[in-house]
């Protein structure tokens, strides 16, 4: 993260005592009254209010006889230092309770259809052992979660192993799935029985994120063995990939757990990409310098154990 030297701003920044006496001064319309809820002197009002008009080099309150109004630089300034004064407020809570006994947070990334159809299984199984632990949650893509990691902006992150490895992290493997095509039930292919196709130049694929791992194997993975195709329909989300395989708009390439439902159902129909199936290996990437905690180690577990469950309830592929 880029910290900039405070001589690079343009002034110095107001502390939190102005910010607090300028709010009382506008929630009470008045110096004496400000000054009691403040616990300061008059005085100490009038030459914050002065000092701080001084700092930011605009008027920030108007007299009109015995009133106090803001000036429009007051309400645009009122409005932030009220957002300053409430996050600081929010933080200095949340690190209250991180100081009680048994209180501890957790910070994680996960991909869309991970956090959909695996992480409610795994917090329903971890607040049951760790119910003071407060998680928050980032949805992104293995890219994303390996440079909020490096940010520091969180803890773990569950992703697709990256090639080649980048040696500032840690890669712990929790569970591999496997790419199937998917079509219309009444696709052309419904009718060949072929475990690999080396043309596909005349089908529009449909696959994940341009910038995501499954792109990048999927790429390496034709070009490995000279399966000619055209440029892709990129999608950002599973789902999307799905109904637009449905609606006959191309041939889906995705994990087939990801795709159980509509297979079961008899909306989607699965053909192989080859035998075997291009693999994918998921796990949790962590700070090459981290030292997991007991709440970090059990989330990882119970991914592991659910990931896996997931992935292998898809049951026996009946594949063209």
């Amino acid at each position: 993260m880029l910290c900039l030297p405070l001589n690079t701003y343009p002034m110095n920044l107001p502390d939190i005592r102005q910010l607090s006496i300028f709010i009382a001064l506008e929630e009470t319309r008045s110096f004496t009254a400000a000054a009691k809820l403040c616990f300061i002197t008059q005085s100490a009002v009038s030459h914050s209010i002065k000092s701080l008009e001084k700092q930011l080099d605009c008027p920030l309150i108007e007299r009109i006889g015995k009133r106090i109004i803001l000036t429009p630089y007051g309400e645009v300034f009122l409005h932030h230092a009220k957002r300053v004064i409430a996050e600081l407020e929010i933080s200095l809570s949340k690190l209250e309770k991180i100081k009680q006994w048994g209180y501890s947070a957790l910070r994680i990334s996960v991909p869309d259809s991970i956090c959909q159809m695996v992480i409610p299984r795994v917090l329903k199984d971890f607040y049951q052992k760790h119910p003071k632990c407060e998680v928050s949650i980032n949805i992104g893509d293995t890219g994303e979660t390996t440079r909020m990691i490096e940010q520091g902006k969180i803890d773990l992150g569950l992703g697709i192993q990256q090639i080649p490895h980048d040696q500032k992290l840690i890669f712990t493997p929790l569970a591999e799935d496997e790419l199937c095509f998917i079509t219309q039930p009444d696709h052309p292919w419904s009718e060949q029985k072929l475990t690999e196709r080396t043309e596909l130049s005349d089908v529009r694929l449909i696959t994940y994120s341009e910038e995501s791992e499954t792109k990048r194997l999927l790429t390496r993975y034709f070009k490995q063995r000279v399966i000619r195709h055209h440029q892709p329909l990129s999608l950002g989300n599973m789902e999307a990939i799905k109904e637009m395989t449905r609606q006959g708009m191309g041939v889906g390439i995705v994990p087939r757990w990801i795709a159980q439902k509509e297979i079961s159902q008899g909306t989607l129909t699965e053909h192989m990409i080859s035998n075997p199936p291009p693999p994918r290996q998921w796990g949790v990437f962590t700070s090459a310098h981290k030292t997991l905690l007991l709440p970090e180690e059990d989330f990882i577990t119970l991914c592991r154990r659910h990931l896996n469950t997931a992935i292998q309830g898809s049951s026996t592929p009946h594949m063209s």
